[in-house]
């Protein structure tokens, strides 16, 4: 028998399938399928029980909190990033306090104006999406009054796996037409990332947008 795991005969649980996903796969995308099976089979291993739910896999029970709570994301289907862990995310919040304009020096910045539209994103998406040959990736698009850095900084003063990396900045004056426009045409092209938390959050990339831009604004 195990002694050193505190599950031994007992049934897996989305819980304790919540701590093995953390512990097995942090910082890695993979399939659910195989993230199923080896949650299975490390339980058992490890002298636990299999689970007794009938319907729902406690591996999906528990992936689907660990999104509610930003933990983890899938960006395509059937595929889950697993963001962070309990372990961790005091860490990461400690480094997080730290974080100032300098850590969001922007990739580039187009357009003149008082205001700005930004685009954001967290590097291990586009990390992930260039392994998948791919050119796009989830990124937010929001709007700031004033200093676009420090609404920013605001919004990620959390515990996420990296700093986020302010890809594009445009300055404008109409601030709201801009951002709208912006949003609603990578809207209509089908690109809104419909399971994020909230609406701002698109599947697009610095130089798409700033093409979006050009097309719309650039004659302004």
């Amino acid at each position: 028998m195990n002694d050193q795991y505190q599950h031994v005969q007992k049934h897996l649980t989305p819980g304790i399938a919540e701590e093995l996903i953390k512990e097995l796969y942090t910082g890695q995308t993979t399939h659910i399928q195989e993230i199923k099976n080896v949650v299975d089979q490390t339980h058992r291993e490890r002298d636990g029980l299999s689970s007794r739910a009938r319907f729902h896999h406690p591996v999906t029970l528990a992936l689907s909190r660990m999104k509610n709570e930003g933990q983890a994301d899938n960006p395509r289907q059937g595929y889950w990033l697993i963001l962070s862990t309990t372990q961790d995310s005091v860490k990461v919040d400690s480094e997080r306090n730290n974080l100032d304009a300098e850590d969001l020096e922007p990739e580039k910045i187009i357009g003149t104006g008082k205001h700005s539209v930004y685009l954001y994103y967290f590097p291990i998406y586009k990390r992930y999406a260039r392994e998948q040959n791919e050119e796009v990736w989830p990124c937010k698009i929001g709007k700031a009054m004033n200093d676009p850095i420090n609404r920013i900084i605001s919004q990620t003063r959390t515990a996420l796996p990296e700093y986020p990396k302010v890809g594009l900045i445009i300055k404008t004056d109409a601030l709201n037409l801009m951002e709208s426009t912006i949003q609603n045409i990578l809207k209509l092209q089908g690109k809104q990332k419909q399971d994020a938390p909230g609406k701002e959050w698109f599947i697009t990339s610095p130089s798409e947008v700033e093409t979006v831009y050009e097309s719309n604004f650039g004659n302004l």
